[in-house]
């Protein structure tokens, strides 16, 4: 793999800047997470009773008696509401206020908390790819999207374990992401096949886009796993290791 320092050409300007950007948010993310473990928030249906406190608590940090005023439902309800987004790091307790006869927590949305009301990830995502892949030759967009995803595997603990072992566990987080894997030995290969893609509004337009989940794959399990998906209307991630493969020379 070409290292980005390496690179030359139109997309070197724009990599460097997204490698930055990844690491300033990566920073953020652990700052904000504290001492819980790097999991991905799950998406909630804003219309429920959980989305409903979520919506509540973007206009600015709330008490329960304060939710529950201003949802006209009971305090218990909405202390089951908060214990679920606290449990899915939507939400956090950022203090407490006076209350009648002891003090009240006070509740804030989490920056997880406010993705849940954007709309404009993908298409942000989709037109910068299209701007990465104009300006870089496809060896330059292939580094770029393998260093995105080696990045990204730093997010997650590192397994530990044989190859089989850390392979199921790459399939686990395959599985968090969006996808729908299992593993399977194949003429002296472990492969990891999925139903489903969790890049695959990216990788119906451009393969390359495949690159981010074999760079995490790769990075997770200490050892090279090459792509083998399937592009059409329903994309499948798959991804071959090679049973001879140990953990790489450290970088």
């Amino acid at each position: 793999m070409t290292p980005i320092h390496e690179l030359h050409g139109g997309g070197l300007v724009e990599m460097a800047s997204a490698v930055r950007f990844l690491k300033v948010c990566r920073k953020k993310k652990r700052i904000q997470r504290e001492h819980s473990d790097p999991v991905t928030s799950p998406l909630i249906p804003l219309n429920s009773p959980a989305g409903r406190v979520l919506a509540h608590l973007r206009h600015g940090p709330m008490t329960v008696e304060e939710l529950a005023r201003a949802m006209r439902i009971t305090a218990n309800a909405v202390r089951n509401q908060l214990s679920k987004l606290q449990a899915s790091n939507l939400v956090v307790q950022t203090g407490t206020r006076p209350g009648v006869s002891k003090p009240s927590a006070v509740y804030a949305i989490t920056l997880e908390g406010q993705t849940q009301f954007s709309t404009v990830y993908l298409p942000v995502l989709t037109q910068f790819f299209r701007v990465t892949e104009a300006k870089s030759s496809p060896r330059q967009l292939n580094s770029f999207m393998t260093e995105t995803g080696r990045q990204l595997a730093h997010r997650y603990p590192l397994p530990t374990g044989d190859l089989k072992a850390r392979v199921q566990s790459a399939a686990r987080l395959l599985k968090t992401i969006g996808g729908i894997p299992e593993v399977r030995s194949r003429n002296g290969t472990l492969v990891i096949q999925s139903l489903g893609c969790p890049l695959s509004a990216l990788t119906l337009e451009n393969e390359a886009a495949c690159k981010v989940i074999e760079g995490l794959i790769s990075e997770h399990i200490g050892a090279p796993a090459k792509t083998c998906c399937v592009r059409d209307t329903g994309p499948r991630c798959c991804f071959e290791i090679d049973r001879r493969q140990e953990r790489m020379p450290a970088r």
